[in-house]
């Protein structure tokens, strides 16, 4: 019974991150022309479809799934986010609305080349195992010491961001920025340190920890929207920032 419910609150909240990442995503693209974000929302999305089918398909076969293309490439998608989409890309996208900063063509290239880089690096197979023969949680110092400090540093910049929307009067999504945020540092503590006890959420596939991850992923992807929304509209009514062409807002 246990099992059951904890295989549909994960389905439910993978379902949840995948539409708030392809429709922000999209947001960003169409309304803002920050593709910084939005394709890097779209790479959130679709690691989320990827998850999904997986666990669909090797429900009843963990070794075959363990040993797939799909598991590989979700170790990368994970990878990818986790050391640059969603830390120097994250902070880079958002500098459009708090610092009026356009990333050239070159540097929205060299930051994806550099995520994919370390995608590679550190999604290899000496680093995805989870669990020793013995059945005990396996930390991977290098890998899980470095993502937190990306994770931390990213914080701080968030924490400036919060600041601004507070200072505009957007408390409301100040609140919700900072809580998400938050959330998303104690998700990456417990990912690499401490993990749930296992009598609670079992290790071979800690359904409960990805019901929780998946869902503060997700309403991170959709607050930094509406976060985003509300410094750029504060920014127009300012004149510190051009309003959107006529033709874009009329499709919003």
């Amino acid at each position: 019974m246990k099992d059951d419910i904890y295989g549909l609150t994960f389905l439910v909240a993978d379902l949840l991150m995948i539409v708030c990442g392809y429709w922000a995503g999209w947001r960003f693209i169409k309304r803002y022309d920050n593709y910084l974000l939005g394709i890097e929302w779209f790479i959130v999305a679709t690691s989320g479809v990827n998850f999904l089918i997986w666990a669909l398909r090797f429900a009843d076969d963990p070794d075959g799934g363990e040993a797939s293309g799909q598991y590989a490439f979700a170790f990368f998608l994970d990878a990818f986010s986790r050391s640059v989409g969603i830390t120097l890309l994250l902070v880079v996208g958002l500098m459009a609305v708090t610092h009026r900063y356009k990333a050239s063509l070159a540097v929205e290239i060299g930051i994806f080349a550099l995520a994919i880089g370390c995608g590679l690096l550190l999604a290899q197979p000496k680093y995805r195992a989870h669990v020793d023969d013995n059945g005990e949680f396996l930390l991977h110092q290098g890998p899980a010491t470095f993502y937190l400090v990306v994770n931390l540093l990213t914080l701080a910049f968030l924490l400036y961001f919060v600041k601004r929307l507070w200072d505009i009067g957007a408390t409301r999504v100040a609140v919700a920025t900072l809580a998400v945020s938050l959330a998303a540092t104690v998700i990456a503590l417990t990912y690499d340190f401490f993990p749930l006890p296992d009598s609670i959420d079992p290790l071979e596939d800690r359904a409960l920890f990805y019901t929780f991850a998946l869902t503060v992923w997700g309403l991170q992807l959709l607050t930094y929207l509406f976060a985003y929304r509300a410094l750029h509209e504060h920014n127009v009514a300012t004149g510190a920032e051009k309003a959107e062409p006529a033709r874009k807002a009329v499709r919003t």
